[in-house]
């Protein structure tokens, strides 16, 4: 018998979600306190990725981002705390071994001089893509959410309500010079559609850049199903630079750089403070065996464990960026897609 058609499967493989192994088990929204049915992952070691076992439904998703403070608002959901001479001594030792850089405006000037039209596919609030603005630029955006679309359109950004597995018409029917996707595509329950969008929106030479959480990260692997950057049920697929390239490529897709960063922030009193409260709201919520939570002595380790790792396991996020290698042909059309 045939699976149903929103049977999870490897972005990649596409083996079923039932098929692959067990890998963490997220009872509760910890950013809500709502109790999810969605929270079971399994791990695609043949691919190196990470999944849901079952789809969210379209309410589920509605649901996931309605929420007073998430970062595409505007607001952060970390609590305020006040460094003491520990957390100073941490957040100094990690910045000494920080050689991570973020992909920003300069270096995307760089890389795509001429460009004139760009896309933000998930632009959220449009902090990014705004940095892009320069005389005779245009700026566009994607979003889902009608609140960050109404805090880009203040920001200059032409903006318009769809994903990136269902980019609008209006903006189908364009092509861009740039087109940014950061921290989307693990949001994407077909990451390879929306990858295979952006190949089909972009104009010849153009440059496409995305980024998404590193799950090959020390951090990450000390830290599991206690670590911010995990965000069950926003967070649909789990990446690592290994399988990141490899959709990309398989997409269509030629890597020309790669950038990775998120390193110091991991020891400072704020992110450490709220792991801590993640780990208590899933130990009182039926988490069973809950990673342990963050101390001194376990960040220590992580530290020095993490200080000479190369980029691939020291920064939690990974961006590629990347041109269109071949026309992308729709499976069983012989026709560009």
């Amino acid at each position: 018998m045939d699976d149903p058609v929103d049977t999870p499967r490897c972005p990649i493989c596409a083996t079923p979600a039932a098929e692959l192994t067990p890998w963490l088990d997220i009872p509760i929204d910890v950013k809500t306190g709502q109790a999810i049915s969605s929270g079971g992952l399994v791990w695609c070691r043949a691919c190196d990725v990470g999944l849901m076992r079952r789809e969210l439904t379209p309410e589920e998703v509605r649901v996931s981002y309605d929420m007073a403070a998430y970062y595409t608002h505007g607001q952060s959901h970390f609590p305020e705390v006040a460094a003491g001479p520990v957390d100073r001594v941490l957040v100094k030792l990690a910045w000494l071994t920080d050689q991570g850089r973020m992909m920003d405006a300069a270096r995307l000037q760089a890389l795509q001089p001429e460009a004139r039209r760009v896309l933000d596919i998930g632009c959220g609030g449009g902090d990014f893509v705004a940095t892009l603005a320069a005389p005779g630029r245009e700026l566009f955006g994607v979003d889902p959410d009608p609140k960050a679309r109404e805090v880009a359109a203040g920001r200059g950004v032409t903006v318009e309500a769809g994903t990136a597995e269902a980019i609008p018409p209006s903006v189908r029917e364009q092509r861009f010079d740039l087109i940014l996707m950061t921290h989307v595509l693990e949001h994407c329950a077909d990451p390879g559609r929306a990858l295979r969008n952006v190949h089909g929106l972009l104009a010849p030479g153009g440059g496409f850049y995305c980024e998404v959480p590193n799950c090959a990260a020390l951090h990450f692997q000390t830290y599991a199903e206690i670590s911010e950057m995990l965000d069950v049920p926003r967070h649909l697929k789990f990446f690592t630079p290994q399988s990141l390239r490899r959709l990309m490529e398989e997409a269509g897709f030629e890597i020309v750089e790669e950038v990775h960063h998120g390193r110091t922030r991991h020891f400072s009193p704020g992110w450490r403070a709220w792991e801590n409260q993640v780990h208590r709201r899933l130990r009182d919520n039926g988490g069973g065996k809950v990673t342990p939570r963050r101390t001194l002595g376990r960040d220590l380790a992580l530290l020095a464990r993490s200080a000479f790792a190369p980029p691939d396991r020291k920064y939690d996020c990974i961006g590629l960026f990347a041109r269109a290698r071949r026309p992308w042909v729709r499976a069983g059309t012989g026709s560009p897609g």
